[in-house]
This record gives structure tokens, C-alpha cells and sequence, in this order.
């Protein structure tokens, strides 16, 4: 809690380098030679094996305004990590123009981590940088950073295919490949069907459906629906509706169907699949 307390008098300590700073959570910032650096980008990230140094697992904590940035390359969780050339750690600061200094070439300051909570950093650093090009320096004091995040990138949103148009099944052992494939959606409810001169089937389910498989019932029994129809009605016994695929970008939906129906003799549908888009 002590170590704590500190961060918090150096993050007012900062603070009061400038009327009209206003702290922010998250925050990195700190005065570069003598001018406020307060970055509006900041996050911590665990670096991939490639950032491995003797076996010790590291982050990277930065700060970026604009077109600079400052990057420290520490080992995981709480300490206190000196910068210096050849060390673990590693301070590096990009100006506007591009021009990086690093405490890896003759430089020296020093990290402390106070406190690694709910995945967020905080502690202070001050460091002397230099320029590997010129040997210019840049000192960074009375530097915070406080409950910085670790980033997490977003999942890209995987579609899957889009299904031609198709309908088939075997009515019976026959095989029906209905000429006319229709579907459309409303509200809530995808509606497709095959049908000729002879036949109908239609087939209703969710609009939001995903894949995996569901049960068939009559139409305003249950939301996974089927119907055959053909010079005469029928009840749908049992049956079963696998969804493989859904495009919900472009409206295309596929899969495979079996029911069961019964009227005035049991109709038997078999091996059915469907490409429907809607």
C-alpha cells in the first residue's frame, strides 16, 4: 500500500508540472527534457518468443502522442528494472521525425513496476537516452504510467462461405429436385422452399441461426420448422435440420434436412440438403 501511495505523490508531482494537465486512467506520461510528454495511446503487450532475454519472459509498456512514442521493453510482472546498455531492460523513445534513442547505447534510468493488478500497470520511470546516430540525448523525468492495459486485439469475425442456390431430397426413395428454389427473410425468420407441379416443401427456422443441428416440428410448433405438401396436408412427426453454414453479411445459409410427415400415407424424407439465399 506504501509503494502504492508513492506512485500516486509522483503522479501529482507531474501534475503540478502544468495548470492544465488532466490525469487520465490509463495514463503514461513524464517530462521530456522540459517539456510535457503525455501520451493518448498506452497498453502493455507480451512480446512473442522472439522477445525472450536469458529465458526471462518480457512486455512491452508504451506511450504514444501523435507521431512520438515511448517503448520499454521490461521483464514480466512487478519490479524494479534498471536501464542501461546490455541490460534486461530497454528504454527507446521516437520523436515526431523518427529519430530513436534507446538507453541500449550509453544510455542509463531505471523502471519500477509498483503494481500488476486486473492485468494493468502501473509504476514510474525516468531514463537518459541517446541517439545512435549522433549521440544526442533525451531525458525523460518524473515519468508515470498508471493502470495501463494490456492490449488485446480484436477477433476478426470469421464468415462462412456463401452456399449456391439448391434443393434436394428423396421423397419416399424418389429423388425430388424441385425446379423452383425460393427463400426470403423477415423479422425474425428465414422461410426457403422447394417445390414442382407435385410437391412443396418448405423449411422456417431462426434469422440468427448458427450452425449446429436442430429439431424439425410442424409450422407454429416450435422455431426449427418443416412442411410437405402434396394434393393434401400432412404433421410433421420428427425430423432433423443441420445448419453447416451462414453467411450473415451477404444472406446465404445451408445445410441438410430429415423429417417424417404424416397424412393420408407416411411420407418419408430423406438425404435432403439446401442452399438458400435469402
Amino acid at each position: 500500500m506504501r509503494k502504492y501511495i508513492l506512485v500516486l505523490l509522483c503522479l501529482l508531482t507531474v501534475l503540478s508540472c502544468s495548470d492544465d494537465v488532466t490525469f487520465n486512467s490509463p495514463a503514461l506520461q513524464g517530462v521530456r527534457d522540459t517539456v510535457l510528454f503525455r501520451s493518448n495511446v498506452q497498453r502493455v503487450e507480451l512480446l512473442n518468443s522472439s522477445g525472450l532475454v536469458n529465458s526471462v519472459r518480457l512486455v512491452r509498456l508504451s506511450g504514444i502522442l501523435g507521431e512520438e512514442s515511448v517503448q520499454f521493453d521490461i521483464p514480466f510482472g512487478e519490479g524494479v528494472f534498471d536501464l542501461e546498455p546490455n541490460a534486461i531492460a530497454t528504454a527507446t523513445y521516437t520523436n515526431a521525425s523518427g529519430k530513436v534513442f534507446s538507453t541500449d547505447f550509453d544510455g542509463e534510468g531505471q523502471v519500477v513496476v509498483e503494481r500488476v493488478e486486473d492485468s494493468m500497470y502501473t509504476g514510474t520511470f525516468r531514463f537518459r537516452a541517446v541517439s545512435a546516430i549522433d549521440t544526442s540525448e533525451v531525458y525523460f523525468t518524473k515519468g508515470v504510467f498508471y493502470k495501463v492495459p494490456f492490449f488485446t486485439a480484436e477477433i476478426p469475425v470469421v464468415e462462412d462461405d456463401e452456399v449456391a442456390t439448391s434443393f434436394f431430397c428423396r421423397i419416399n426413395g424418389n429423388p425430388f429436385t424441385p425446379p423452383s428454389i425460393n427463400a426470403s427473410a423477415g423479422s425474425n425468420f428465414i422461410t426457403g422452399t422447394g417445390s414442382n407441379s407435385t410437391a412443396n416443401i418448405r423449411l422456417r427456422f431462426p434469422k440468427n441461426i448458427e450452425p449446429g443441428t436442430y429439431e424439425l416440428t410442424g409450422f407454429d410448433d416450435s422455431d426449427y420448422q418443416a412442411d410437405y405438401f402434396s394434393g393434401f396436408q400432412t404433421t410433421i412427426v420428427s425430423g432433423t435440420l443441420t445448419i453447416t453454414s451462414h453467411n450473415f453479411t451477404t444472406g446465404s445459409v445451408g445445410g441438410t434436412f430429415s423429417f417424417t410427415a404424416q397424412g393420408a400415407s407416411t411420407i418419408q424424407v430423406t438425404s435432403g440438403t439446401f442452399g438458400f439465399n435469402y
